[in-house]
């Protein structure tokens, strides 16, 4: 059994591990792995996703190795693509019906603060609430 401190540098912390050889082997295979973000990722498929999708918005044709990581971010942090595509599609305000004319692109779209705000539906149509008729009667909500 070994003695490790494990350093969160997201957190600012430190962390004191005791571990076997085998914990120790495995940790080490965990971390690596997580240094090769996007594997099995097919990011082709994704572009041609965009590109069905939003076709209201500039069309994306070259894969980048930032778009890849931007991809594999999203994915690793649990985004669903499509649904983000589809929303981004769906939003008048992204397609460039706003005060200066701008159309979001790819990039924009992947990037996780935008995507976030996408998904949360920042960018939706606002749809008014449905109201009560009214009668001028105030008991007319209470049935």
């Amino acid at each position: 059994m070994g003695k490790y401190k494990l350093h969160d540098l997201e957190h600012d912390t430190v962390i004191d591990l005791e571990l076997t050889a085998e914990e120790f082997g495995e940790l080490k295979r965990f971390v690596k792995d997580l240094k090769k973000p996007g594997e099995g990722i097919n990011y082709k498929l994704i572009l041609e996703r965009y590109n069905s999708i939003c076709k209201n918005l500039p069309p994306a044709t070259k894969l980048t190795e930032k778009r890849k990581r931007a991809i594999a971010r999203l994915i690793k942090d649990g985004y669903d693509i499509d649904e983000l595509f589809l929303k981004a599609a769906q939003s008048r305000f992204l397609g460039g019906d706003n005060a200066r004319k701008w159309h979001a692109h790819f990039d924009w779209i992947v990037e996780p603060d935008h995507a976030l705000k996408i998904l949360e539906g920042s960018y939706s149509p606002i749809t008014p609430a449905p109201s009560a008729p009214m009668t001028g009667n105030p008991f007319d909500e209470y049935g």
